[in-house]
């Protein structure tokens, strides 16, 4: 009994526990005394535990329910360079809301009947040029083609080039190298390497001089092309702006065909074009890309590459080559030495000149629309090559046309010959409209520049500075920004 006074003595148990008729508590009920005498304390400290457990799981939860709606404000905080470099696929996509199927503004209204007149009044204002001939029992040259001068750097011993960088373990899963031994004709000596983020202009150019003896780093090139980082895209101009600090010059010309560059490589001439470039159309869409041509094989109908993104000699079937090539109108620059520029214009001929050059690619493009109109490509080439010519209502009609079929998101990023046709024609609310879905996605000097232009014609000169300056203070060696600026005169 001392003990089941001693018990009764605890109010819980007195209070709580059940009694027989005579007052005795039932034994069968001891079960409850842990837990209500010293289990409580090992249950409050489970209690500290997994409180905060659930409030994370919980948290976590609603992060992943809305990760859509808050994951595309990292963007704001946060250099892309960065994101692409550490965050996971599915992340980045997230945070920069990638769609590959997504496309460029569609315009208001579209003229089927003007755009179908288009194909059929074209006509010419120069006699369009074949391409280079070959001359008969000659070594593959054109006729009256004229041999450059000697490289001044002597090519590697070996037709592999020399590895500047390890390279990426994406592109060791996509091996494809070329059959070096195949080869029609391979330049050698080039200092290779793997392209940081979104720096295919500086680094393709980097291994395109190294080929002349030229050497500087990517970064160096990339403070010159693009001084923002986040820049994606470099012209050919600047290009060509670049290489003559070292004494070089580069020719940009399009409308160029296989042949063509055949011929410059056996000319002793690494050829760079750009190009669309999808290589991975689920996760990262469709984009722009320079490519180094330093080699082809007849036998695997294939051109040799270097390229930046994935590896050094790169095999290109001649079909897929020039299926993205003439996404950009089939531009394609050549960097020489001052006294090579005979030879080069010699290869090229009569294209030369912009008048015959456009009016050539305007009739491939018409052709090419004659076995499809649903072809948005054709379509921009066509506008493009009409805005060289200076027909642009016509080119309008073309890029109309062009939009109606489907772009893909990020063209309006590295093109820009329908701005040139909207402003020409008077079609402000179009360039703003097109400059504003670029500036949605992706800063550019390119669209800050048009969104100027089209406010200055509209009147707007105060916005049109701003837009301006904008451009300048995302890349400071925007010359044409700072030309269109000086124009609106002082504040």
């Amino acid at each position: 009994m001392a003990l089941f006074r001693r018990r009764t003595g605890l109010p819980q148990i007195r209070q709580t526990g059940t009694r027989r008729s005579g007052g005795i508590i039932r034994l069968g009920r001891r079960e409850r005394l842990p837990r209500i005498g010293y289990a409580g304390p090992q249950r409050g400290r489970r209690g500290k535990v997994l409180r905060p457990l659930i409030g994370v799981a919980v948290v976590l939860l609603l992060l992943t329910l809305t990760a859509r709606k808050w994951l595309p404000l990292i963007s704001l905080v946060v250099p892309d360079r960065y994101v692409m470099a550490y965050a996971p696929d599915p992340i980045q996509q997230a945070i920069f809301e990638i769609d590959p199927a997504e496309q460029i503004p569609t315009p208001a209204i579209v003229d089927e009947s003007a755009a179908a007149s288009l194909l059929s009044t074209i006509s010419p204002t120069a006699t369009p040029t074949p391409a280079p001939s070959t001359a008969e029992g000659g070594s593959g040259a054109p006729a009256g083609y004229v041999q450059p001068t000697p490289l001044a750097v002597a090519p590697t011993p070996t037709l592999t080039p020399v590895f500047s960088y390890a390279v990426d373990p994406r592109a060791e899963d996509r091996e494809n190298r070329a059959d070096l031994s195949q080869a029609s004709y391979l330049l050698t000596g080039f200092n290779w390497e793997q392209q940081g983020y979104n720096n295919c202009g500086p680094a393709s150019i980097r291994v395109l001089m190294s080929y002349w003896g030229v050497d500087f780093t990517e970064e160096e090139a990339a403070s010159f092309l693009k001084p923002n980082p986040e820049d994606p895209n470099v012209r050919p101009d600047e290009i060509a702006s670049f290489v003559e600090q070292y004494g070089y010059q580069a020719i940009v010309r399009e409308g160029g065909n296989i042949e063509l560059i055949k011929e410059f490589i056996l000319a002793g001439y690494p050829v760079l074009i750009e190009t669309g470039y999808d290589p991975e159309p689920e996760t990262i869409g469709w984009t722009s890309h320079y490519l180094t041509l330093v080699g082809f094989s007849d036998a695997d109908q294939q051109f040799i590459a270097m390229d930046t993104y994935r590896r050094p000699n790169w095999a290109y079937p001649y079909q897929e080559i020039d299926t993205y090539w003439r996404q950009f109108n089939r531009r394609y620059i050549i960097v020489h030495r001052p006294d090579q520029a005979a030879a080069v214009a010699s290869i090229i001929g009569e294209a030369m000149d912009d008048e015959t050059m456009y009016t050539n690619a305007l009739y491939t493009a018409q052709f090419e629309l004659s076995l499809d109109r649903s072809d948005p490509f054709g379509w921009f080439n066509l506008g493009t090559s009409l805005v060289g010519l200076g027909r642009y209502e016509d080119a309008a009609t073309a890029f109309d046309q062009a939009r109606q079929l489907g772009l893909p998101s990020r063209f309006l990023w590295y093109q820009f010959a329908p701005f040139e046709a909207y402003l020409q024609v008077g079609r402000y609310d179009d360039v703003l409209t097109l400059a504003d879905d670029v500036l949605g996605a992706k800063a550019t000097e390119e669209a800050f520049y048009y969104r100027g232009l089209a406010y200055a014609a509209q009147g707007d000169i105060e916005e049109a500075r701003r837009q301006l300056n904008q451009a300048l203070r995302f890349n400071r060696n925007y010359e044409a920004a700072r030309l269109a600026l000086d124009a609106l005169g002082e504040e």
